[in-house]
Formats: structure tokens, sequence, C-alpha cells
């Protein structure tokens, strides 16, 4: 019997033995991060000055600027086919069904008022802390009036002409038997994450600004280059990035949710680790800080101090690209893209590696001050912290291969990535695909 010809690779798939192709391109996020962060520089600079009138909207304009850098080389990208084409085509695939568009506008208006309801009424969104959102919505407001036309052009060339906009709102107006429970779930669930995180990355941003506006009051240019300007400007690194991901969710530019965080255990672990949840989890369970910073402890030895410093800068270096590397894609608890490029081709969570290892050079728990026994209470509370972190890593990969693109990258990451050996030391570290059945 003659034997069955082997299935054929997808098209786009990499050669056999090659790392899997990444959903965004690491040299053009650089780009877009230099765009970002020359805005930034410029409002730090001036922001006393002749740009004194936008200060209250200082998040804005380096955000519009790395929104409109990645998006172009984005477009530039895929129509060179180095990235994937998008779920919208470039042509229309069908006529356009204006009652569609309709239901498709009021299916957005009303998520947008179940999450202008929610911030009205928990207390957590009342006082004067999350003002720089505030203001961040007020200017991003009149794009809204961009967003009909936007629903009439790409009604006729989404993929899928009843998303979850269109479900929304035919589950709002009774006609259930048209609405697939999982497209509605998949859409609370994930603006519900936008909702929870914008706020706090954009207040954030804005704070990390502010620092950086304050160093070149105090010491001009001169001063992004010190320990505390590098710090803060990687820091906004991070933060510009998960801004402009959160708030440019997207078929048009494939930065679309395809899932989001399935499980309570995975929700529960990501949740802890930010405001408010924090502050109480941080305070009461896991505050591992002792009484000596790493420089103070450093002191007596400059060399060894300035090394330490240059230590911790590189863990904050590579825990900013590490967002860098997803562009349009970065978003918590949910699946946008598989990113393979940037430090992702060196180990599966370098922002969780390098941030825990980072906090370990910060506050040095491991220096006995007051007594032994109060040292290595802190290490152990640091410890439960990473073990958090560790979870989520897992919860995450957990999730992400349902997508068999991750599963490759992860089973790729085994083999060739730079902590494989130590996997092949602890063989739990190592991935392991789940069973069919359980994805």
């Amino acid at each position: 019997m003659a034997r069955a010809p082997a299935p054929k690779p997808p098209a786009d798939a990499p050669p056999a033995g090659a790392r899997p192709r990444s959903a965004t391109s690491f040299p053009a996020n650089l780009v877009a991060l230099a765009g970002g962060l020359a805005v930034c520089a410029v409002i730090a600079a001036y922001r006393d000055g002749p740009l004194a009138v936008f200060s209250a909207y200082t998040p804005l304009a380096p955000c519009l600027a790395t929104f409109a850098l990645l998006a172009a080389t984005d477009w530039w990208l895929r129509s060179r086919g180095r990235l994937a084409a998008t779920e919208v085509s470039g042509s229309p695939r069908r006529a356009v069904e204006y009652p569609r568009v309709g239901l498709r506008i009021l299916g957005l208006a009303a998520t947008l008022a179940l999450v202008a309801f929610a911030y009205w009424l928990f207390p957590e969104y009342h006082g004067g802390f999350y003002d720089p959102y505030w203001r961040f919505l007020w200017a991003l407001a009149p794009l809204l009036a961009l967003v009909p036309f936007y629903f009439v052009w790409a009604d006729s060339r989404v993929a899928e002409p009843t998303d979850e906009f269109v479900q929304f709102a035919l589950l709002l107006l009774g006609r259930t038997a048209s609405v697939e429970r999982g497209t509605i779930a998949r859409h609370l669930a994930g603006w519900t994450v936008k909702a929870y995180f914008l706020p706090l990355m954009t207040v954030y941003l804005n704070d990390e600004m502010t620092q950086l506006h304050t160093l070149y009051a105090n010491g001009g240019a001169v001063a992004f280059g010190s320990f505390q300007g590098l710090f803060h400007i990687s820091y906004a690194t991070d933060l510009l990035f998960c801004v402009v991901g959160y708030t440019a969710t997207m078929r048009l530019l494939d930065s679309q949710m395809r899932s989001v965080e399935p499980t309570m255990l995975g929700w529960t672990v990501a949740l802890i680790c930010y405001q408010p949840f924090y502050s109480i989890i941080g305070h009461y369970y896991l505050a591992y800080d002792g009484d000596t910073s790493w420089d103070r402890w450093l002191a007596p030895w400059p060399y060894l101090r300035e090394g330490w410093g240059i230590a911790i800068i590189v863990l904050s270096a590579i825990y900013a690209l590490s967002t860098v590397a997803f562009g349009l894609r970065f978003s918590n608890l949910t699946h946008r893209g598989i990113i393979t490029g940037g430090p992702y081709r060196f180990t599966k969570h370098p922002a969780y590696l390098s941030k825990n290892l980072s906090w370990w050079l910060i506050s040095v728990p491991f220096v006995v001050t007051a007594d032994a026994a109060t040292s290595l209470r802190h290490c152990l509370l640091l410890l439960l912290l990473n073990t958090v972190y560790f979870i989520r890593a897992r919860t995450e990969e957990r999730h992400l291969s349902r997508d068999p693109a991750y599963v490759r990258y992860a089973l790729w990451m085994n083999e060739r990535g730079l902590l494989r050996e130590l996997g092949n030391i602890v063989p739990a570290l190592r991935y392991r695909p789940p069973a069919p059945d359980s994805r």
C-alpha cells in the first residue's frame, strides 16, 4: 500500500528547526520606541515652557507618536508580506449592510456605557488618583466621531461580519438565538481587562514622565544618563507600550483579542500584582523590603556599587524591551498574537525573569541588619512573590497553548532557549504541552 503523503506545513511556517515567526517586528517596534521616547524627552524639557498648555495631557503625545509609528511600520511590513495579513482585507468581501453597522455602533456604545457605569460605581475610581486617565480619555474622545465611518468601511471587509460588537447588540435587543455565548464572554472579559489596566498604566506613565521632567529640571539632559534617569526611562518605555497596547485593540491592526485567560487562578495571580490589590497583599503579606537599600549597603565599595547599579539598569531595560516586543499587542490576561522576537527569542518569560531578579538586587533582603531571622523572613517573602510570578507564567503558558504557534515556540525554547540547561537540571521548568482534551 502506498504511503499517504505528509501534510504540507502552512505557507508562513518557518523552516524546520527555526524559531517560530513573531507576530510583530522587534526592529520596527524599536523605531516606534525611539519616536515615543523623543517626544517624552521634549515634553520633559519644555513642560514648563512652550508646552505648558499641554502639561495636563503629557501621556497623550508620546502615545500618539508611538501608535502612529507602530501602525505605519506594521502596515509597511504587511504590504510586503513580512507580517501576516489582518482580518480586514484591502478590498470589499461583500456589500455593506447598514443595519449591521448600526448594530456594531450600538454594541460599542453599550460596551463603553458599561465601562463608564463601572467607573462610577466603584469607589476606587473616585478621587484624584485617576485624574490623568480622565484627561487622557477626554483628549481621545473626539476620535469617537470617526468610529461610524470606520465601521461602514470595515463592514464589507472584515472576515467575520457578526463580530463581538454585533453579537453584544443582538444580546441587548433580546435576539439571543443569533448570539454565541463564548463570543460574549470573551468580549466582556476582554473589556474588563482593558478597563482595569488602562487607567493604571496611564497614571503610572504620567508619573514617570513627571519624574523625567523633575530630573531634567534639576540636572538638564545629562540627568537622563544617571541611574535614576535610566531607571525611569526603562519604566516609561514599558508603560508607553502598555498604554498604546491596551488602547489600540482593533482588527484593522491585527491587534484584537483572540482569547482571554479562562481560569480564575490566572486572573487571581495577575490581579494581586497590581493596585489596589497589591497595596493589601504587599503590605500585609509580602512586605519583603528591609531597612537597607542596595546603594547604602555597597557605599564602602564604590566600584561594586556601580556594577550593581548597572546590573539593575540592564534588568530594567530587558523588562522594558520585553513589553516593546509586543508592539500594538501588549495586554495582560489576553492572547493577541504569539511573540517570539526581541528578548522572547532567548526565554519565554524575559519580563518576569528580569523583574524578579531586579527586586533581589534592589531590596537586598539577604543583607543582615537587625538579625538573621528578619533577613531570612524577608528572603522567604520575596520568594513567595517570585512564586506568584512563576504561577502567572504557568497559567499564561496554559492559556497560550491553545494556539499551536505557541506550542511550537515553547517546544523550540526547550531545545534552544537561553535557560535550556536549567530546564534539563530542573525538569519542572521545561514546557510540556497540555493534552489535546485539556486545551
